[in-house]
């Protein structure tokens, strides 16, 4: 699936706009959203599921428009869409739930939906809660019954935002694997602020900021933002001099040792190779220098 985007714009009225001029085409395969609260990511994965319009710009969804109600209902039979915040009916079992999400996807046959509610609880690791009420979930458990909700009807867009949130570290990488082998046959956006699951998984990804594009490429572009710049400090107790900007820090009993993005490295640091994170701060450092 290719999805293009031209010139689009959201306003809210009152506010800044949501998003100003993004103007992309997205290939087949996996792809990272990164950005900020308030960047935009959330009001365009809303623009790309066809539930808001955007004021300004269009759409194309493998040539169609975006804009035509038949284009709209057409993709959400083929749309996967886990929001940020998703609260499953607490009176539904995992089966039940997915039952239904099945039949508003325009999945007709019962055995058809129950057969894919059946493999899906298994694959997000509910197997055995699967008969349980969804209102007695954790918050990971419930989580997981979002991101099975996605993945009903076997869609070929599927739009993720924070998936992995709430799930614990050995949930996360399952699910990582997950998205990667279905990013091998569809087109998968993924918005997290876990920087760590688009290096494992995105070949390509793209970085909103203040509602504008600020990259679109590689990901191995985008680190290559932090190259040369990137450093680690002899152990100090004062903190890095202005201009520079710190990644992370970690403390031992002779001082600090920091990680930092800066063109003028302090007197004793050794260069380090550069993370996504470390690109995606760079980006940043140069944006608000810009």
């Amino acid at each position: 699936m290719f999805i293009s985007l031209d010139h689009i714009g959201k306003d809210f009225r009152g506010k800044p706009a949501a998003l100003d001029e993004i103007t992309l085409d997205l290939p087949s395969g996996m792809i990272g959203l990164l950005g900020s609260n308030g960047a935009g990511k959330t009001t365009l994965m809303r623009i790309l599921c066809g539930i808001i319009q955007p004021t300004r710009g269009e759409v194309f969804i493998d040539g169609h428009n975006l804009a035509k109600a038949s284009v709209r209902r057409t993709l959400k039979k083929t749309l996967g869409y886990l929001p940020q915040d998703i609260e499953p009916y607490p009176n539904l079992t995992p089966l039940e739930f997915l039952d239904y999400v099945g039949v508003l996807k325009g999945i007709d046959s019962k055995s058809s939906r129950r057969r894919q509610a059946t493999e899906l609880v298994s694959v997000v690791g509910l197997a055995s809660a699967k008969d349980r009420r969804i209102g007695g979930f954790s918050g990971g458990m419930r989580r997981r019954v979002g991101i099975a909700q996605a993945l009903m009807g076997d869609p070929k867009l599927l739009i993720v935002d924070e998936p992995t949130a709430g799930l614990d570290p050995e949930e996360r990488v399952r699910f990582r694997t997950l998205l990667a082998s279905l990013g091998q046959e569809r087109t998968v956006v993924l918005s997290t602020h876990i920087l760590d699951d688009v290096a494992q998984t995105c070949p390509y990804v793209f970085v909103l900021r203040d509602g504008h594009l600020r990259y679109d490429g590689a990901t191995s572009g985008l680190i290559g933002a932090a190259k040369g710049r990137t450093w680690i400090t002899a152990e100090q107790v004062a903190p890095p001099p202005e201009r520079t900007t710190v990644v992370n820090a970690i403390t031992t009993p002779r001082g600090t040792r920091y990680r930092v993005i800066t063109d003028n490295p302090p007197a004793g640091a050794v260069p380090a190779e550069p993370s996504l994170e470390d690109g995606y701060m760079a980006l940043a450092m140069l944006n608000e220098g810009a």
